[in-house]
């Protein structure tokens, strides 16, 4: 994945160049067109995944549950546990997703396990204030349903 086009995602701000060098390589970058429903767990159920642009609504029951946006962190290597399982994804625009799968994971923490706990920790949901341990609300990694 493009470095520049990398290093500009909010979520990864708190690497340092030297990290965003290293885990770039072991990301790749998924277009899900505007209308497409993604369905959570599946074959990409061992990832972790960034949205880098575009909106989606999670659907759970036929109920919406929940937005996405820029900057929203899913998936089974994410730092929750998905509260969806049954849920998906409409793309209410382009998605563009950054894409960690758990097989880069593993070989970028053999090279430098450090990058792979900042990488981790930054796409950490954040605490709300005044709130004590809430529940995060991650979802499960998605797979494309055509």
């Amino acid at each position: 994945m493009d470095i520049l086009r990398f290093a500009s995602l909010a979520k990864l701000l708190p690497l340092s160049n030297e990290q965003l060098v290293q885990i770039a390589p072991y990301a790749s970058e998924r277009i899900i067109p505007t209308g497409r429903r993604l369905l959570l767990d599946g074959p990409f159920a061992q990832e972790l995944v960034l949205i880098a642009a575009g909106r989606g609504v999670v659907r759970c029951a036929g109920e919406t549950v929940d937005h996405v946006g820029p900057g929203d962190v899913f998936g089974e290597l994410g730092a929750a546990r998905p509260p969806y399982d049954t849920a998906s994804v409409i793309a209410l625009t382009e998605l563009q997703l950054v894409v960690f799968s758990a097989r880069s994971i593993r070989s970028l923490r053999s090279a430098a396990p450090a990058t792979v706990a900042a990488l981790v920790a930054a796409c950490a949901p954040e605490p709300v204030a005044g709130v004590a341990e809430q529940p995060a609300p991650a979802l499960a990694l998605v797979r494309s349903a055509a």
